[in-house]
């Protein structure tokens, strides 16, 4: 930027002081006829919503220039005419001096306003009504909103939120207040994060009420309780998948020894129903050669034997009677005859 003949600075966040001493007519005191010029600042352009911190970081360039005092209205402007060495009235230029620098301050507030709220200063003529025009506007919002933030920061919860994010948001809201003029000390946002802490932070809350913490010494404490409740969260499910796992097979070996028993069963019960089969066919095929009942001589049967029909024979040793010989092998024959040789012929 060029005004009468002072050259632009084009350097980012860079100021030129451009100017001379200048001995004001009638008075014995040095003015000093510098002007500050600077490029523009990445700034954040003022809307409907961020006047708080437009005006705590235009504040802030201009106290690093040392020109807050124009639009603040502590530095006044000097008169536009002194006394000259012969009397008359001539332009003072600490005046001039001070509309430059001013007009400069002025087209920079302009240049970081939207133009939505630009058309409400097309009649402000320096620094200072500007400022003053929008602080006007926005400053009663300002106040309703700060009180609006307050009440947001006491009312936070983690809720879900990760200890990281529940911190992140406490300190941006408390950096609000604080740009906005409503500071919130350290151990106010200490109190407003155990405030809002579920039953699982429990301890810490107790310990930090005993015992005062500063800010990093809690934040230090939640991170590492929340770690461990991480850590515990992440074992009890392979802990139930193992058990889940070892039950899975238990029961498979459970299932095995029954299949392995009820094969083993099964295949024993094969076995022993082989053998008892075999033992009692043994046991038949001795039976299967018979034996006569009257008689006593193997290789026939009491019906074939030709002493049935004997009267004079006794049988084995006694003196029953053919009919009593008889009975005797009919009783005994359902209990001892296994082929159906053997008393079929007596009905």
């Amino acid at each position: 930027m060029a005004t009468d003949g002072v050259p632009t600075v084009d350097t980012p966040c860079q100021s030129t002081t451009v100017g001379e001493a200048v001995h004001s007519p009638g008075s014995s005191k040095i003015v000093s006829s510098s002007v500050h010029y600077f490029s523009k600042h990445d700034t954040i352009k003022l809307n409907e919503h961020n006047f708080l911190l437009w005006k705590q970081q235009l504040l802030l360039i201009l106290e690093g220039y040392g020109l807050e005092g124009f639009v603040l209205g502590t530095v006044l402007p000097p008169p536009s005419f002194i006394p000259g060495d012969d009397g008359q009235l001539v332009k003072n230029p600490a005046f001039l001096v001070h509309k430059k620098q001013d007009k400069f301050l002025a087209s920079w507030l302009l240049s970081t306003v939207m133009d939505d709220i630009l058309v409400h200063l097309t009649a402000t003529k320096t620094s200072l009504d500007i400022w003053t025009t929008i602080d006007r506007r926005f400053g009663a919002k300002s106040s309703i909103k700060i009180s609006s933030m307050r009440h947001t920061l006491y009312s936070i919860k983690k809720s879900s939120l990760s200890i990281k994010d529940y911190l992140s948001k406490v300190k941006s809201l408390s950096d609000s207040l604080t740009a906005a003029g409503s500071l919130v000390t350290e151990q106010e946002q200490v109190s407003i994060i155990l405030a809002g802490l579920p039953i699982e932070f429990e301890s810490i809350h107790i310990l930090a009420s005993a015992t005062p913490m500063n800010l990093d010494l809690v934040t230090e404490m939640l991170l590492d309780c929340e770690a461990r409740q991480m850590a515990m969260l992440t074992e009890v499910p392979l802990q139930v998948n193992f058990v889940s796992q070892q039950g899975n097979q238990d029961t498979m070996k459970s299932g095995s020894d029954t299949n392995r028993g009820s094969h083993q069963g099964h295949r024993n019960s094969i076995r022993g129903w082989f053998r008892g089969c075999t033992r009692g066919s043994g046991r038949g095929w001795s039976r299967s050669k018979p034996q006569c009942q009257l008689y006593g001589k193997i290789g026939h049967m009491v019906q074939t034997c030709y002493h049935r029909f004997d009267e004079n024979f006794s049988g084995l040793g006694s003196t029953p009677s053919p009919s009593v010989n008889y009975h005797h092998l009919n009783e005994n024959s359902s209990s001892h005859c296994s082929s159906s040789q053997c008393c079929g012929n007596f009905s």
